[in-house]
């Protein structure tokens, strides 16, 4: 209703939502309808159910036994998975074992199985074996952060851990309750509490002026008054999706832009990712460029192992599995700065592991304190108070400043064909056949001090890691002449004046720093500086851009910038919050359009994929990666206690694990409030995702059949679904009865033109 009034909803899509649930409607049946949904009494909050037997007790006695119990296991939880990851601990540790062993029995001595434990605490709870399951859910929601942590480390380890988890649970239920039982049969399941009809038709009929009779209540009783709230879902959601729509309903030029295609300066491929649409944008307007979107993987998905041969990653999205394994290697005649490298890393990591192990012990950051504090103290006020000049000398010291080598990833494992086709896909993108003689491609990071929540902001094609691996490993393929062979015999030919150089766009400054510049030949260096100072202003002008959108920005590049090396900047940038739309087609349908760094942008060509392949390689992977994205930051805007983790403020790191709201508790889930609210203000509008496809709707309909998990996100309605054939086409959603066309109108409820 606030964003009705504030025109962030507009009548005509309230309107349009109302009649696509209910069919159309006469003028007085809507007025009815709409005046209800405006005016009418508000649904009550939602009370919560699910109820243990601990809970059952508090509600009846004034007690706070749930509160004790979920403390004394998210403690215990903690210290278990600390030691679990500590160095020499069992590979594969026993979570019921080792709570058995530390807890001393209270009332009866506890079985040495964990399910055999779990039945006996369930018998001494009284639960019924058919109510048995629920209850178990019961308790698994009440520590979902811990619950969540512990059934990936299952699935991690091949460990049963959840069952000894519920075992712990149940077993000091049955304790702090001393054996008895306030359990209530589950029954017919009650139905929610929600606006009578006799309240509904009383506050109509006071605004509207007429008599509160059946007419009035028959209306109101097409819509159910607990559907009234998903009415204003698609109302919000169409005045956040449609304007996206009728911006791209026809391909456009910019002014002063050449309608006839010749051959670009250079061409970059980025991720994905919506920050990448800002200086693709800038960009393009800075000179004859091209830009294309692709995710940030590159097509490659393997486990990188860095020069040092420790930290391995695997770079590509967590949907895919790979047994491709890429070294990074001196490149010949450049071993002796490798070995200065090498030996550097390794200072730096053994140092780092050692502070780290410092800080995680449970007892050693005291000593720690004691030893370093003298000299932390001071560090840690420079830092605080000058975190520009603290940011310039740690880069200029010999532990923030590496030597750099000419290094390569050993590509000998990968054969011709599988290079040739990765390097494919991406000409496949639009690059050919006007291809530059500069083409980078463009993973991204973020670079920040202080952060523990890393990879939320790096690349989630990378497997939230940051995507210069991929990049550089892609681009010497496509260098590759031997690749290139393949390529031609194959009817893609990269001229030979055409050379592709890696990237990373560090999105925490909006800086795009090229990589493996001792590659690139000496016929493409003045290109290549050229290239490089309009992405710096290109940059820039993206970091200006986003300064306004920052809590407390000010409208300045060095005060953007400044924020990524400020330890003490709870809001560095603003990662993905604000994305509400997934495009799938080619720049001509956005290049025109400022998507404002809201829209995830995947190139494709449907005349190249006569058979729909690429197609369906888009829609079960990247889509449904950014679906996750779009959901991570819906629930954690909307319940950001819930769902999200709660405010920077009270944050405490655990380990590597996570983090913990205070001391302890459970473990936090989601983002955190600062990711997604200032205060009153949303920095992330809660819609679902909206997918916009030009391609054929056969090859859409045809891996919705065959993709099970996108199948459940677009019928379950996670993901709307906008596609049509060609730009000369209207728009069609996708529907439980398949596709229907789908007009867009302006604010006053008008056909919205198709080109301006």
């Amino acid at each position: 209703r606030d964003a009705l009034a504030s025109g962030r909803i507009t009548v005509a899509a309230l309107r349009a939502a109302l009649e696509q649930r209910l069919g159309a409607l006469p003028a007085p049946e809507a007025e009815i309808l709409l005046t209800d949904l405006v005016h009418g009494p508000e649904e009550p909050a939602p009370q919560r159910r699910m109820l243990t037997v601990a809970e059952q007790y508090d509600r009846n006695h004034g007690t706070n036994l749930r509160h004790q119990l979920d403390l004394e296991l998210a403690d215990w939880c903690a210290q278990w998975c600390s030691q679990a990851d500590a160095p020499g601990a069992a590979e594969h540790p026993d979570l019921w074992a080792d709570w058995r062993h530390s807890h001393a029995p209270i009332a009866e001595p506890l079985a040495a199985d964990a399910i055999h434990a779990l039945r006996g605490a369930l018998d001494r709870l009284r639960v019924p074996a058919y109510a048995q399951r629920n209850y178990l859910a019961r308790q698994i929601a009440a520590l979902p952060g811990w619950g969540a942590h512990l059934r990936w480390r299952q699935e991690a380890t091949g460990t049963d851990l959840l069952t000894g988890h519920l075992a712990a649970m149940t077993s000091l239920e049955a304790d702090l309750v001393n054996g008895r039982s306030w359990f209530v049969s589950d029954g017919p399941r009650p139905q929610p509490v929600t606006v009578s009809l006799p309240e509904r038709c009383l506050a109509v009929a006071a605004h509207l002026g007429l008599p509160d009779d059946q007419t009035l209540a028959a209306s109101l009783a097409r819509l159910p008054s607990q559907d009234r709230e998903l009415v204003w879902l698609d109302a919000y959601e169409r005045s956040v999706h449609e304007p996206l729509l009728a911006t791209i309903a026809q391909p456009r030029h910019r002014v002063g832009q050449p309608t006839t295609p010749s051959r670009p300066d250079a061409q970059m491929v980025c991720c994905i990712d919506i920050r990448s649409e800002a200086i693709r944008r800038q960009l393009e307007q800075t000179g004859p460029y091209e830009t294309f979107g692709y995710a940030g993987f590159f097509g490659l998905a393997a486990r990188f192992y860095p020069l040092s041969g420790n930290g391995s990653t695997d770079q590509f999205p967590v949907l895919l599995q790979s047994t491709i394994e890429l070294r990074e290697r001196p490149v010949a005649g450049h071993q002796p700065e490798a070995s200065d490298a090498l030996a550097h890393q390794r200072h730096a990591a053994a140092t780092d592991d050692a502070w780290k192990a410092a800080k995680y012990h449970p007892i050693a950051p005291l000593a720690l304190a004691e030893a370093a504090g003298w000299l932390a103290g001071p560090v840690a006020a420079v830092r605080t108070f000058l975190p520009g000049a603290a940011a310039w000398i740690a880069d200029r010291l010999p532990h923030g400043h590496p030597p750099e080598a000419a290094t390569a990833f050993d590509r000998s494992g990968l054969d011709l064909a599988t290079q040739a086709a990765i390097v494919t896909a991406i000409a496949q993108l639009g690059i050919a056949p006007q291809v530059a003689p500069l083409v980078v491609l463009c993973g991204h990071d973020s670079r920040l001090d202080n952060n523990p929540m890393e990879s939320a902001l790096s690349c989630g094609a990378c497997g939230g890691h940051g995507g210069a691996p991929n990049a550089r490993a892609v681009a010497a393929m496509a260098n590759d002449p031997d690749v290139r062979v393949v390529l031609a015999g194959q009817g893609i030919v990269l001229p030979d004046d055409s050379w592709f150089v890696a990237a990373v766009h560090d999105t925490a400054v909006d800086r795009v720093h090229l990589l493996d510049r001792h590659l690139v030949p000496s016929t493409h260096q003045d290109a290549l500086r050229t290239l490089e100072t309009d992405l710096e202003n290109a940059g820039a002008r993206a970091a200006l851009e986003r300064a306004g959108s920052l809590p407390g920005g000010r409208a300045s590049v060095s005060a953007v910038r400044r924020r990524a090396r400020d330890w003490a900047e709870p809001v560095a940038e603003l990662g993905l919050a604000g994305n509400m739309a997934f495009v799938i087609g080619p720049r001509s349908m956005t290049a025109h359009a400022d998507l404002g760094r809201r829209v995830f942008l995947h190139s494709y060509e449907a005349e190249r994929d006569p058979d729909g392949a690429v197609l369906n390689g888009i829609l079960t992977a990247p889509l449904i990666v950014a679906q996750w994205i779009n959901t991570q930051y819906y629930f954690s805007t909307t319940d950001p206690e819930q769902f999200g983790a709660g405010t920077k403020a009270v944050h405490n790191v655990l380990g590597d694990i996570g983090v913990l709201s205070g001391a302890g508790g459970d473990l936090r889930r989601g983002l955190p409030l600062q990711s997604v609210r200032a205060g009153a203000r949303l920095l992330h509008e809660p819609v679902r995702l909206l997918a916009v496809v030009q391609g054929s709707l056969d090859h859409i309909d045809n891996t919705i059949k065959e993709s099970v998990t996108l199948r459940q996100l677009v019928e379950n309605h996670w993901i709307l679904l906008a596609a049509r054939p060609n730009d000369a086409s209207p728009w069609c959603r996708h529907g439980a009865t398949g596709w229907a066309s789908h007009p867009i109108h302006d604010q006053e409820g008008q056909p919205w033109p198709a080109a301006v």
